[in-house]
């Protein structure tokens, strides 16, 4: 029998195998420094590889105080600038962690990025990761022509779709469009994809998830619109956005959600789902899937700059 049109790729299926073995969803609640450090040591060097592949030079700034990673193209184009917000379930995680990412997006759209460090519970829970992302916007905002692009993964999607909340509320001008890599949005953590999705995702499960969830809420409540931005008040202001998510992702019940609602509030969107990746599948260079998703974010992106 032929392999179905638009399956798994076979670097896809081996990666996802790997994952499973190595158990890479089990998250140290109880040593998150430790964690953090052992995530730098094993990302450094795709990180490093991504800078080189992809023509980045990489350069830390300030901008509104907040430290910042800013990733400059061969070849950038003047005015094109995307606002990038990294992943890592709001305990863990960096800009430079993020650069397999955030390097190829700067290469295909000739842009350059900028990636806010925020602050990361449990030291610093709810809402210091997303001060810390309002005080940075505010500032490039004032800097720049026209708002950047809005990007993130993960935890950094959750947060950039809460920013465009508070940008409504301060009456700021909105990103023309907003790309989101399985998004976070709501921390009840409900859903299908909660259920059968638990032993299929092997980035994410349901324990650790729902751990994490509690402690960067903070004793907040999660229907707050801050933290769990599905339930803000959308409206056809907000950008034009693109949802990616897979079959495996824990999170695809959430990202569904999230474009039906915003749908429902005549917001442009569009999800996207990928045959057999799991949660932020973007993230591993080495299958043809993560490239193409990538270089279809880029495209979308590219009649708004």
């Amino acid at each position: 029998m032929t392999k179905p049109l638009g399956s798994m790729s076979e670097e896809a299926k081996y990666v996802h195998k790997l994952l499973q073995s190595e158990n890479s969803n089990f998250v140290d609640i109880d040593n998150m420094v430790a964690l953090r450090q052992s995530i730098d040591i094993e990302s450094k060097a795709a990180s490093e590889k991504a800078i080189e592949d992809f023509n980045c030079q990489i350069s830390y700034i300030e901008i509104g105080g907040i430290k910042t990673l800013k990733i400059e193209p061969e070849k950038a184009i003047n005015n094109r600038q995307i606002m990038y917000l990294f992943g890592g379930g709001f305990t863990t995680g960096s800009p430079f962690n993020d650069l397999v990412i955030s390097a190829q997006m700067a290469d295909y759209t000739k842009s350059i990025i900028y990636c806010p460090y925020y602050r990361l519970a449990p030291e610093f829970p709810f809402p210091a990761a997303l001060d810390d992302i309002f005080k940075f916007a505010k500032t490039l905002w004032a800097k720049s022509l026209y708002p950047p692009l809005l990007m993130g993964e993960s935890a950094g999607a959750t947060l950039a779709l809460s920013l465009t909340h508070l940008l409504k509320k301060h009456n700021l001008k909105m990103p023309k469009k907003m790309g989101l890599l399985s998004p976070a949005c709501d921390l009840h953590n409900e859903g299908d994809s909660f259920v059968y999705n638990d032993k299929r995702d092997p980035i994410l499960n349901l324990e650790n998830v729902t751990a994490v969830s509690d402690i960067y809420a903070g004793g907040n409540k999660y229907d707050n619109p801050l933290l769990s931005p599905i339930y803000g008040q959308f409206d056809k202001t907000y950008p034009k956005t693109l949802i990616t998510s897979g079959t495996r992702d824990l999170l695809l019940s959430s990202c569904i959600r999230l474009s039906k609602v915003m749908r429902g509030a005549n917001v442009n969107v569009e999800l996207r789902v990928w045959e057999g990746m799991w949660h932020v599948f973007e993230y591993y260079p080495d299958i043809p899937e993560s490239k193409q998703s990538l270089k279809e974010m880029a495209l979308f992106f590219e009649d708004a700059f």
